[in-house]
């Protein structure tokens, strides 16, 4: 999966067309040529595409399987060439010669390593490859933990042996286990691999390990440029929502917001009534990185959001969500810098709970409010005049986010926030303007690097992941084969928001398989309602869980739901919550989806009775 750059002198397609881009107007409009009939045309930035499109040959590596140290070292290749890369058509013969001097490296390495990665603009593309008939560790497993062991509680302590003189207690062991040492080299090759910041930590003290390896500053290091640093938290806005059925409360929902420190823009957010997780922080970074046209069309929201692009770093809190396997793989992949908040130093991620606060703050204008604490209340009745259904607030913030937060000045930047970032991407200031961002071509690939995943093997009736089977034939070959990876199985990546198909890393295509539910008449269900039913089975006593149990318990549960007399808050959320699941991707398909995806229609907002807007205080963040 490819991006592709929208500049002067730039051949794209419009409408079937080619056409070379003579000036960018603003972030929406350019000016292009019509390079069959010579016609200047003005033309929408979202409706421009790549000359040659890379769909069918880009190539993806199972990411699960990249080791750290292989991460590494095509990050130190990619530091290399990125001068070089950042040159584009511009870079010269002299340009390479300079900087592979400056490494050591080889004029015709550094070709190689921009051919690739120029290829698919992946960090993966410069992972060594290894050699089919390379051999793993010579060791055996007994001989690796003997070593680690070995590691773990006599070199990485206080007392500050040499390498050396662990070695020689490694010996002693081997000698003792009657198992064959491995040599110094291997030893102290095995102690390099580990962290200068965790050695330090471990043989010095977390004091020295502060001193040495923690970034000399007290604050949170200022964006550059526009997309340079992003911010990324979750909240709970102090609203409460009500169902679309019954117009009955269903408490208040999540939001996940991403701000750019640069210009304080919000590139996008994700309103949900799932707790966070790491599906939450998937769809809000696409939903950062992309083009929002197509999402606003299909939200029905008219309005303007034109920010878009990967940002070069990323900070999150210490939380789960963020600590996931897949985000950090996921962000190596697409070169952004994920970075967690260093623990008892708030202000790095000052940014984004200051804004949280704002649109809380903000949040006290609306009908359902809850304000911040009970004493502010008072005798509001919070539940009783809620009307905001989740379509209805998904478009109010929306529209609070690009009408107004955006358009209104800034204390700290001394204009709005869309103009600074405008300024950052058209004139510049301390840095050169850094021209539109580049356009993902296929979003729905990125978004599926940053899903969770699991590893699985394929039985004869398929792929079973949390009870449920799926199928195609298209797996049929892996039927009983093991993977090359070191524990035999395949990467299978998943949904929160429905179980009717799942991702298959197919190793030979290099590329995401989607797999139905072998299941077709069962009825639809999320993954938070699939985690409801196991309970209610185990509940019941049942330890072997099957498909058709889970089917028989589910229809159970609803029909119990659908006969009470009245509607409790938590079954009404849940009806939500299966509503919007069906929804949440729908904008990154393309235009023909799948079948089993269920199209949802948005809900229209009744702005007479919504309030808000007339006497919001928009105050800084």
């Amino acid at each position: 999966m490819r991006s592709f750059t929208i500049s002067p002198e730039e051949v794209l397609m419009w409408r079937g067309l080619k056409y070379r881009v003579t000036r960018i107007l603003d972030l929406e409009h350019v000016l292009a040529v019509n390079l069959h009939t010579g016609e200047l045309d003005k033309i929408r930035t979202d409706e421009l595409q790549p000359e040659f499109s890379s769909s069918g040959l880009d190539v993806c590596n199972d990411l699960s399987e990249v080791c750290p140290e292989d991460w590494e070292a095509a990050g130190s290749k990619y530091e290399t060439i990125k001068p070089l890369i950042n040159l584009g058509d511009q870079r010269t013969a002299n340009d390479v010669q300079k900087i592979a001097k400056a490494s050591g490296k080889s004029v015709a390495t550094l070709y190689r390593w921009i051919q690739d990665y120029e290829g698919s603009e992946k960090l993966s593309s410069l992972i060594r490859r290894t050699r089919v008939d390379e051999g793993k560790s010579r060791l055996t497993k007994e001989q690796d933990k003997l070593i680690a062991h070995c590691i773990e509680t006599y070199y990485l302590t206080m007392e500050r042996p040499s390498v050396r003189s662990a070695y020689a207690e490694l010996l002693d062991l081997c000698d003792q286990s009657n198992i064959k040492a491995c040599s110094l080299t291997t030893f102290d090759r095995r102690v390099q691999k580990i962290a200068p910041r965790e050695i330090a930590k471990r043989r010095l003290g977390p004091k020295a390990a502060r001193e040495n390896y923690e970034e000399a500053t007290d604050s949170f290091p200022s964006g550059r440029y526009p997309l340079d640093a992003v911010q990324i938290d979750h909240t709970r806005p102090n609203v409460i929502l009500v169902d679309d059925e019954f117009g009955k409360p269903i408490g208040r929902p999540w939001v996940t917001f991403a701000i750019d420190i640069y210009s304080r823009v919000i590139p996008g957010f994700l309103l949900s009534l799932e707790a966070p997780s790491a599906t939450s922080v998937a769809l809000c970074l696409t939903h950062s990185v992309a083009r929002k046209e197509k999402w606003l069309r299909n939200k029905d929201i008219d309005t303007n959001w034109p920010v878009w692009g990967k940002m070069r770093a990323l900070y999150a809190d210490n939380g789960p969500d963020f600590k996931s396997k897949a985000l950090d793989v996921a962000c190596n992949e697409h070169t952004i810098s994920l970075n967690w908040r260093p623990l008892g130093k708030p202000e790095f991620g000052g940014h984004v709970e200051r804004l949280m606060r704002t649109v809380k703050t903000d949040l006290s204008n609306l009908k359902g409010t809850t304000f911040s604490n009970p004493i502010d209340r008072g005798d509001y009745d919070s539940e009783g005049r809620a009307i905001f259904t989740f379509a209805d607030f998904e478009k109010w913030l929306t529209v609070y986010i690009t009408k107004y937060y955006h358009n209104r000045p800034h204390s700290a930047l001394g204009t709005s926030p869309m103009k600074k970032f405008e300024q950052g991407i058209f004139y510049g200031d301390d840095m050169p303007p850094t021209g539109l961002p580049a356009v993902l071509e296929d979003e729905h690939r990125f978004y599926l690097d940053f899903l969770p995943f699991a590893r699985r093997t394929v039985q004869r009736y398929g792929i079973e992941l949390d009870n449920i089977s799926y199928f195609h034939p298209s797996i049929a070959r892996w039927i009983g084969v093991k993977s090359n990876s070191d524990d035999g199985k395949f990467t299978v990546k998943y949904e929160r928001g429905q179980i009717a198909h799942v991702y298959f890393f197919d190793p030979e295509l290099k590329d995401y398989i989607e797999i139905p539910r072998v299941r077709r008449d069962a009825p639809p269900m999320t993954r938070f309602e699939l985690k409801q039913v196991q309970a209610a089975l185990r509940r019941r006593g049942e330890r072997d869980i099957d498909e058709q149990k889970l089917i028989d318990s589910q229809r159970e549960l609803k029909s119990i739901a659908s006969n009470a007399e009245k509607q409790t808050k938590k079954i009404r959320r849940d009806r939500q919550r299966e509503k919007i699941a069906r929804d949440e991707t729908k904008h990154l398909l393309k235009e023909e989806p799948s079948p089993i995806i269920t199209q949802a229609t948005p809900d229209s907002i009744d702005w007479d009775n919504a309030d808000g807007f007339a006497e919001i205080d928009l105050d800084s963040e």
